[in-house]
């Protein structure tokens, strides 16, 4: 007996796809319409666009920047002794001629910044027609001077003051009442960095501070009496008053050695005399020595002798 099938037998049939591409003036003609059309839609609404942006640039153009209510009619400047009217006008090259919307507080505040000498700027525009500039200069604290790096004191331009947060600033005139008066930090050399706007780092510089700083501490009118600080070898600092007394200090213990200076200074004055030089590096029999107090000694003048009678004669002769 011959068996029946149960499963069916799935014959699979190949299906060919014929692709093929037909070209002719009518198919060629209508795709050409077709992407001619599309790029005119694309430009004419990209021309709308560029037509409605420069519509509304003409309009705040006229309407704020050209608009005569807008234009910068005064600048308010707060009273500071380093950046006046001219000065401000060189460095943020604002246009007096031009409107408010023209002046970029954020633009206008780093330029300001920018200067060594300014600690904080505010710029703000007032509308219709102002603009209010606060700058706020650094305290001048201590003037420093280096031979090698030919850097003077007291002199606008050249010279370099230090703020209490030792960054360097050049000196300008309008300081010049306040700064005249400050001390004087000597330095040997230029192992340090010396540039305006950075914080000083000078080995000398440091080690003069803290004996200033000493100073200051214990005499209360330290920094109108003391005229400069310098290096002495690689042990100690020379410090000059105004008084023309150089004391030599050592490194450390500066505490003991400034009380023992001010003791000398007073026994001294007590005594009538004016001390000239002394050394504070040891504890005990401290060297000092004293400015001349000699008083000045009177000129002989010779008595005129009595007059003869051949210089009787002559005298009538000239007085003829």
């Amino acid at each position: 007996m011959f068996r029946r099938r149960t499963s069916k037998v799935r014959k699979r049939r190949q299906v060919r796809v014929l692709r093929a591409s037909v070209m002719s003036p009518r198919i060629f003609w209508y795709d050409f319409r077709r992407a001619f059309a599309s790029l005119f839609r694309f430009s004419l609404i990209a021309g709308l666009v560029v037509a409605a942006v420069w519509g509304v640039w003409r309009g705040i153009e006229s309407g704020l920047l050209e608009n005569e209510d807008f234009r910068l009619r005064q600048i308010v400047l707060n009273d500071n002794p380093a950046i006046d009217e001219i000065r401000l006008l060189e460095v943020t090259k604002i246009d007096l001629e031009g409107s408010l919307f023209d002046c970029d507080p954020d633009r206008i505040r780093a330029q300001l910044l920018a200067l060594p000498e300014v600690a904080s700027a505010d710029v703000v525009r007032e509308f219709p027609g102002e603009l209010i500039v606060d700058v706020r200069i650094r305290k001048p604290y201590v003037w420093v001077a280096c031979e090698s790096a030919g850097i003077r004191s007291r002199e606008v331009g050249s010279g370099l003051l230090v703020d209490r947060n030792g960054r360097l600033f050049p000196a300008t005139a309008g300081m010049m009442t306040e700064a005249a008066a400050l001390p004087v930090i000597h330095l040997r050399n230029n192992e340090g960095v010396l540039t305006p706007g950075e914080r000083i780092d000078h080995p000398d510089f440091h080690r003069a501070l803290r004996l200033l700083q000493v100073a200051e501490r214990q005499v209360p009118e330290a920094m109108k009496w003391v005229e400069s600080i310098e290096l002495h070898k690689s042990w100690g600092c020379k410090l000059h008053t105004r008084d023309a007394i150089e004391a030599t200090f050592g490194h450390d213990d500066l505490e003991r050695q400034m009380t023992d200076f001010l003791s000398a200074v007073e026994h001294a004055r007590e005594k009538g005399d004016r001390l000239a030089t002394i050394s504070l590096v040891g504890r005990r029999n401290l060297p000092v020595t004293f400015h001349s107090t000699a008083a000045p000694r009177a000129v002989v003048v010779p008595e005129p002798e009595p007059e003869t009678t051949g210089d009787q004669d002559l005298r009538q002769i000239i007085e003829r």
